[in-house]
């Protein structure tokens, strides 16, 4: 005979984790849509997504938000995500010039895009530097690995795939598996490796 402890597990996993699962989607899907983000058809949300200035903020139809995500757009910053792409937990994106993700892309959890950085002239304290910026593109159907920085001035072509915890510093041509720190080129998907991984 099951325990009480089994009888309370399967029906907080049947009832109770769907309906707080559906309660919480529709809290953050109205909390982007108090904050001004341009939302399009059939955002799945897992848990709390935090937004600055979410009137310069564009989601495509189908986007997949995963939890605790970070999307920033500074006061004169424009973000936009395509359809059919899909951003990780914890990833911060963050825009104070331009940030574009295209359709059908994968970013995996804890991931950091910026268009932005600190200067780092002598002479001067950095925390009081002008910030310099440089938009960053990411094209269509690519691929960014768990835990990339992806920093200012960067494009991604369309195909691209980038390893798990790489930091991109330079473009990235269309099919290109990159991966280190700094990221280079390993090989082109395009290649018959007999692999389908990195």
């Amino acid at each position: 005979m099951p325990s009480v402890r089994k009888i309370i597990r399967i029906l907080y996993r049947s009832i109770y984790r769907r309906i707080a699962a559906r309660l919480s989607f529709t809290v953050v899907r109205w909390k982007l849509w108090l904050e001004g983000v341009t939302v399009g058809k059939r955002l799945i949300v897992e848990g709390p997504v935090d937004v600055d200035n979410g009137t310069r903020i564009v989601l495509g139809d189908h986007v997949h938000l995963g939890k605790n995500i970070y999307l920033g757009a500074w006061p004169k910053g424009r973000l936009v995500v395509g359809d059919d792409s899909y951003i990780g937990r914890w990833t911060i994106i963050l825009a104070n010039e331009s940030v574009t993700i295209g359709n059908d892309c994968l970013i995996a959890p804890g991931c950091h895009i910026t268009d932005v950085n600190h200067g780092i002239a002598s002479g001067a304290l950095i925390r009081k530097q002008p910030l310099v910026s440089k938009p960053v593109r990411i094209g269509n159907d690519v691929w960014i690995g768990t835990g990339c920085s992806i920093l200012p001035g960067v494009t991604i072509a369309d195909g691209a795939v980038v390893g798990a915890r790489s930091v991109v510093t330079r473009d990235v041509p269309a099919n290109a598996v990159v991966a280190g720190v700094p990221a280079k080129a390993l090989r082109h998907r395009t290649e018959h490796s007999g692999k389908d991984e990195l």
